[in-house]
């Protein structure tokens, strides 16, 4: 385990929030590019359509996957929990909070809110009528992002402290 000397907390945490969001953007760009024909009308939509609608709901879940950190981080009272031995509460509390506000948001922007709909391709959970692809993007792309920022941030802390010695 690395520790962050008191000195280089303040711009260890910056960097690990940059990579925490900017990683979470790049994933679920990804992701939201591949479900295009699960929803409705995107699969006739231009281009840019796609592209401008594909990034503002990936801001949404890039803020989604940070505060899921975050409330992590709150939970262990530790901002640098990745970088440790994970444990299994705060695992949970960092996919929960995903899975839940996705839940609950897909159920009102599919019904109430009429933000989208989904295509007869999309597979939904029974009961909630959730897309089950949303579902799957908040148990594949958090798995993916620890283990990504895990190996970045320490990489970038090792690159810190060769530079310094």
């Amino acid at each position: 385990m690395i520790l962050v000397s008191q000195s280089h907390r303040v711009v260890a945490s910056a960097v690990l929030t940059l990579m925490i969001w900017g990683v979470s953007f790049f994933l679920h760009f990804f992701w939201e590019m591949a479900q295009v024909p699960f929803f409705a009308d995107m699969p006739d939509a231009s281009h840019w359509q796609v592209i401008e609608l594909c990034t503002r709901a990936t801001v949404g879940d890039a803020n989604i996957a940070f505060s899921a950190y975050a409330l992590a981080a709150l939970f262990t009272r530790d901002w640098f929990w990745i970088t440790k031995p994970w444990r299994l509460s705060t695992l949970l509390m960092y996919f929960a909070v995903g899975l839940i506000v996705t839940i609950i948001f897909e159920y009102w922007a599919t019904g109430a809110g009429q933000r989208w709909s989904y295509s007869d391709l999309m597979p939904k959970m029974p009961l909630l009528g959730t897309g089950v692809l949303p579902l799957a993007q908040w148990v594949v792309v958090p798995i993916v992002l620890i283990y990504t920022i895990k190996w970045m941030f320490l990489g970038w802390l090792v690159s810190k402290r060769t530079e310094c010695e």
